[in-house]
């Protein structure tokens, strides 16, 4: 520009060489490291009003001599324990190879208390060497490939100690391998199963999952598991426009049908109603009652006694509906129905029996920051009479035979949300009977609260209380149960 001011010449002092420090392989590697804890201490607190149990068991010292009084037991009043827990979460994401994951993941439990045989707070930490328990609960490498590695573009070979889900939930040492295809999905895997509580006989364990993409509403999947005995699972997906989807499943064990599930998913344009209703058919009872694993000869010395055996699987039949609604933009509301009736009234036993589960809840938020929660709950089970009892260990009729119960909750967030607290109470009332009792209504209610916060934008601590009250039922005499539990989350 015409009459514009020249260029002053550049000062030759700000023209030198800059040093630029090279990437340290330190700073690399926390790139692409990730980490993850949760560790808390929690205090069992158990008080006695000093009854006795039903069969007679006091609070009293051995003596080795006979006591008129009862029973002298006084593991059975031991008033509390203290637990130390700790999970670990940690690994690798493309580091030294954008191809290459590593996760390791590890759970400590210790019981810092001298638990006594017997003792309410008596678990199954307890049962292990110095009261303590390492669990490893994954260890893997995963190798990822690339879209134009060919015939292993979009795959991925995992190798270590996995957990997989499919027709079960399958832990193991081994591999596994997976790959994502426009038309379908596939994974296969298989190894040694791993266990902390038991030493089985049989190890081997392997499976498959394969979903097949019809087109882009429908999808078929088939999830197969072998273990001791085969477990299969068939799964059709079909979206019928933008708000439902419909979901049908058939399982197999040991080549018998099991289980027949057909449900239904349904969301609102505007996102503010969602309704799910299923129906469930229990087809036969050859299937088990705890897990897949349960059959397996055990080999720990330790473990020489058997599973507790709850009789066979009553066959049933289950409807399910359950329903949200946005009343408000502060009101939320939503409820649900289960009825379950067996096949035959003859099957019926303490552990299956016809009932009806009613809920109800919502969620109100008067101010901002401020949001509470209720819910009323009722169970009604249909059992037979006990009168008809003949035998001394028939616990055919025994059980609950009506369950209410009232929860309401308040929480607070404070400081744009670095700090929150909350606080609710409970009340439920029971009605029970077996061959000798009909108890009518008793009641229990307790207190629950908890707190925590933000330290920064890794670390989080957190403290839970809860307490409740006596529960008339249960010998040794409660007067409560309290639990303290105090931990930190930090995360890398």
């Amino acid at each position: 520009m015409t009459g514009a001011i020249a260029a002053a010449p550049p000062d030759t002092s700000l023209l030198q060489i800059q040093n630029t420090p090279k990437p340290s392989d330190v700073g690399d590697f926390l790139n692409h490291f990730f980490f993850e804890t949760r560790t808390n201490y929690t205090r069992y607190q158990t008080n006695f009003t000093g009854n006795p149990t039903y069969s007679g068991v006091i609070n009293a010292p051995d003596t080795g001599t006979f006591n008129p009084a009862g029973i002298p037991s006084p593991a059975a009043f031991q008033p509390g324990s203290n637990m130390m827990e700790s999970f670990i979460s940690l690994g690798t994401r493309g580091y030294g190879s954008d191809r290459v994951n590593t996760h390791l993941s590890v759970r400590y439990r210790q019981d810092l208390t001298k638990v006594l045989t017997g003792s309410p707070a008596e678990n199954i930490t307890n049962t292990f060497a110095g009261n303590r328990l390492w669990e490893f609960l994954e260890a893997s490498v995963e190798v990822t490939g690339k879209p134009t590695d060919g015939f292993f573009s979009n795959s991925s070979v995992q190798f270590g100690r996995l957990n997989v889900y499919g027709a079960e939930l399958a832990s193991f040492d081994g591999a596994s391998y997976s790959v994502s295809r426009p038309r379908y999905d596939l994974t296969v895997y298989g190894g040694r199963r791993f266990t902390f509580f038991a030493d089985p006989s049989q190890r081997g364990i392997a499976g498959a999952n394969l979903n097949l993409k019809l087109d882009n509403k429908t999808s078929v999947e088939f999830e197969t598991l072998e273990y001791l005995k085969s477990s299969n699972q068939l799964i059709v997906r079909r979206r019928l426009n933008d708000r439902w989807m419909v979901r049908t499943s058939l399982r197999s064990f040991g080549g018998s049908l099991v289980d027949l599930n057909i449900s239904g998913i349904y969301s609102s344009k505007n996102g503010r109603n969602t309704l799910r209703a299923s129906f469930f058919q229990k087809l036969t009872n050859n299937d088990y009652t705890y897990d897949y694993t349960g059959d397996v000869k055990d080999l720990a010395k330790k473990n020489a006694l058997y599973r507790l055996y709850l009789g066979p699987i009553a066959q049933y039949t289950q409807f399910n509906v359950e329903a949200h609604r946005q009343l408000l933009s502060n009101v939320r509301a939503g409820g649900s129905v289960t009825v379950r009736r067996l096949n035959s009234k003859a099957n019926e036993g303490p552990f299956d029996t016809s009932f009806e589960d009613y809920r109800f809840n919502g969620q109100y938020f008067p101010f901002k920051k401020i949001e509470t929660f209720f819910e009323y709950h009722q169970r009604n089970s249909d059992r037979l009479s006990p009168l008809n009892v003949t035998a001394l260990d028939d616990l055919s009729s025994t059980g609950e035979t009506s369950v209410k119960d009232m929860t309401g909750e308040v929480r607070r967030a404070f400081g744009e949300g670095r700090f929150s607290l909350s606080g609710g109470v409970y009340y439920r009332r029971i009605s029970m009977q077996d061959a000798f009792f009909y108890l009518t209504n008793l009641h229990q209610s307790g207190l629950l609260g908890s707190a925590w916060v933000r330290l920064d934008r890794r670390t989080r601590a957190y403290f839970d209380y809860s307490l409740d009250n006596d529960f008339y039922l249960l010998r040794p005499d409660l007067k409560n149960s309290q639990v303290f539990r105090l931990g930190v989350n930090w995360k890398y």
